[in-house]
Order: structure tokens, then C-alpha cells, then sequence
């Protein structure tokens, strides 16, 4: 939908330009993208109670995906952790194998384990977008109340005038006599 503004002193182009620079810069908000990240990865000690939940909690999955993640192939049931007696384990339950096929399918496991390793991955990923999007709500929140107190003292101020405004009319009856 397209019209025009015929008048005399009025840029309507200049006033459509500043307007879209306006929104543009609403867009971006107080903040750039790198910015959030920023501040998303700092310590939440200020906000968060220690107690209830870890604010280094982030930087843990990123750094040691082994403590939190399994590493889950089809021979990880074979395998033993328990040194020089794990290793002559592990060749009895290999050369048990296929014996122990015979009485359960380990194959529904296997996939099961593999699947909440990836699953594991996934939930770190969405941890991370949903910090970042809480960092930028928690922003945006702070801007509006920030752009609301604004609007509050603007608001007082007009009443004020309002009133100061109204204390200095003087009200005249029809034939131009002042009334008290």
C-alpha cells in the first residue's frame, strides 16, 4: 500500500527514512549477537544460588563430555575397567559372545545406550541456545524497565504541567468579565 503527501515543508521520504533507522535499531536492541554470547558465558554467581544449582554447569558439558556422556560402541558391554583381571575378562566374555547371544539379545541395549548419547549431545546444544535466549530475555526485560521508568517520569512531568497549565487559565463568561 503506497501514498503520497503533498505538502509544503514536509520531507515525508526523510520521515520514513528515520522512522525504518528507528526500527532498525530497535531490531538490534542494546546488544550484538557476540555481545549475548558474552555475557551469556560469564559466571551467573549474581543471579544464581549456589546451593541450588551450579553456574559453571555449561562450561562443565563443554569441556568434559566424557564424565557426562557415554562413549558407546557395541563392544563397550564386553569391556572391563578392572586392569591386568579386567583384560583376561574381557577375552572370557569375548569368546563367550556368542553364547551369551543365545540367551539375550544385546542389540536393543546397544542402540538404546548409543541413542541417549546423542540424545546427551543434544540436550547440551539446547542448554546453551536456551542460556543464550535467557541472557537476551533477561536484557530485553532490563530495557523495559529501563524505557518504562523513562516513561513514568515523563508522564509525571505532564500531569505537573497539566496542572500548572490549568492553575493559569483564566475563565471569562460571555461578556468578557473574569470569573473567580
Amino acid at each position: 500500500m503506497t501514498f503520497e503527501i503533498k505538502a509544503k515543508d514536509v520531507d515525508v521520504e526523510a520521515i520514513m527514512a528515520a522512522i525504518r533507522k528507528r526500527i532498525e535499531e530497535k531490531k538490534r536492541g542494546l546488544y550484538t549477537e557476540e555481545e549475548i554470547r558474552g555475557i551469556a558465558e560469564r559466571r551467573l554467581d549474581g543471579v544464581l544460588d549456589a546451593h541450588d544449582f551450579s553456574s559453571d554447569l555449561l562450561a562443565d558439558f563443554r569441556s568434559q563430555t566424557p564424565r557426562w556422556n557415554f562413549q558407546f560402541d557395541p563392544e563397550t558391554i564386553y569391556r572391563s575397567s578392572r586392569g591386568a583381571v579386567g583384560r583376561v575378562l574381557e577375552r572370557i566374555r569375548r569368546l563367550l559372545k556368542p553364547l551369551q547371544k543365545l540367551f539375550w539379545n544385546p542389540n536393543p541395549m546397544i542402540f538404546a545406550l548409543s541413542r541417549q548419547a546423542d540424545l546427551n549431545k543434544y540436550y547440551v546444544h539446547l542448554f546453551h541456545n536456551l542460556s543464550l535466549e535467557l541472557t537476551r530475555l533477561n536484557l530485553e526485560l532490563q530495557e523495559l524497565k529501563n524505557r518504562n521508568l523513562q516513561l513514568q517520569g515523563r508522564l509525571e512531568l505532564l500531569a505537573r504541567r497539566e496542572k500548572t497549565l490549568e492553575s493559569m487559565v483564566i475563565y471569562r463568561d460571555e461578556d468578557g468579565k473574569t470569573e473567580p
